[in-house]
């Protein structure tokens, strides 16, 4: 859901001729600082503002929010000089509340970015005669060490109560990839994974 949410605030922010940054910022609630504060942290991370996308390098952006508790926000760079798109760089910014051990919310949000990496580039659970082909877990694409790019990752120091990192970061992981392809493409990515 929220990839989708997210792939059509991009295309809308495309639409009326907006940086998906300032769209974002213009149409966060006055009620969700803790969105707009992961937003403009991961901006500031990936130095978003000195950042252009041509058609065979791109970078891309997304944001939400987990269980209505927890915050992320990611931009992706990707590189589409070759047959198939490959991710070069992820930043996230992450707001759990109070972390209580950070190398392991670090941990888990890495964990996260590459599970996105996987949905948007590499998982396809592929049926034929109405059976899944896959037999074992070795025919089941998924990212592998080399298609892992540099990972950044910050935890904004918070007073909130703890909202847990478990999942957080795939609400922007995926559509920050696609979005990148689409700020090549000019083509908003419907489906996954992603098919030149």
């Amino acid at each position: 859901n929220c990839w989708a949410t997210e792939t059509a605030i991009d295309a809308l922010a495309r639409a009326a001729g907006s940086v998906p940054l300032t769209f974002r910022r213009r149409n966060i609630a006055d009620g969700e600082p803790r969105l707009r504060q992961v937003l403009d942290t991961v901006a500031r991370m990936a130095r978003w503002e000195d950042r252009t996308s041509g058609a065979t390098h791109a970078f891309g952006l997304a944001c939400g929010i987990y269980k209505d508790m927890s915050y992320a926000a990611v931009v992706a760079e990707v590189d589409l000089a070759g047959a198939t798109p490959r991710v070069v760089g992820l930043w996230c910014a992450h707001d759990c509340g109070v972390v209580v051990n950070p190398d392991q919310v670090r941990a888990q949000v890495e964990g996260n970015l590459v599970w996105g990496l996987g949905m948007a580039l590499h998982e396809e659970l592929a049926i034929e005669a109405g059976r899944i082909t896959a037999t074992a877990q070795h025919d089941y694409a998924l990212p592998r060490f080399a298609d892992v790019p540099d990972i950044a990752v910050e935890l904004i120091a918070s007073q909130a109560a703890p909202t847990g990192a478990g999942e957080t970061a795939i609400v922007a992981a995926t559509a920050a990839i696609t979005n990148a392809i689409a700020a090549a493409t000019g083509q908003p990515v419907t489906r996954l994974p992603y098919r030149a």
